[in-house]
């Protein structure tokens, strides 16, 4: 499934959802058994070894909880709405859109497989030179969130929602 990915500069291409994530995971373990063979990586400490592999199951874990929360709002908005994700020319991106062209406002969102609440995950939800690029292309901001699998909470203007909770209330 073809996600719509805008970038600051006026360029749009598609990202591409990975439709089957436990298929992503599964080669993501595959993958780690396998470096566990490596000739190099078994002389590793054991306690080096898990963190790796823990490291890199997490990132498949939270970019497959991005694909998810990405392809069920879109399939579950209006036409009116466009649902994207945003990337800035210096790297940084936001995770999720949702720009509804008939109000002419936005929501932007920060996905994250954390069940913690920590500023880092809402750095570029507070960064106002990001927050003017979006309202001056997409309308006003009418909410900024992040999405992860803690509690849901409010901090500085930030709503952290449940992404359990999300998903069910699409």
């Amino acid at each position: 499934v073809n996600c719509p990915e805008r970038y600051e500069t006026p360029t749009q291409t598609d990202y591409t959802l990975f439709a089957q994530p436990g298929m992503r995971f599964a080669i993501a373990k595959a993958l780690i058994y396998s470096l566990m063979q490596d000739e190099y990586f078994v002389t590793r400490p054991e306690i080096e070894k898990a963190h790796i592999a823990e490291k890199i199951l997490e990132d498949v874990k939270g970019r497959m909880m991005e694909d998810i929360v990405l392809l069920e709002t879109s399939k579950a908005s209006k036409k009116s709405k466009e649902v994207f994700k945003f990337r800035f020319d210096d790297g940084g991106e936001y995770d999720m859109v949702v720009f509804d062209r008939k109000l002419n406002n936005c929501k932007i969102y920060e996905i994250k497989h954390s069940d913690k609440i920590a500023d880092r995950q809402s750095r570029y939800l507070r960064d106002d030179a990001r927050l003017e690029v979006i309202s001056h292309r997409f309308g006003e901001i009418e909410g900024r969130y992040v999405i992860y699998r803690g509690e849901p909470s409010s901090e500085n203007g930030i709503e952290y929602l449940n992404v359990e909770e999300y998903l069910k209330n699409l």
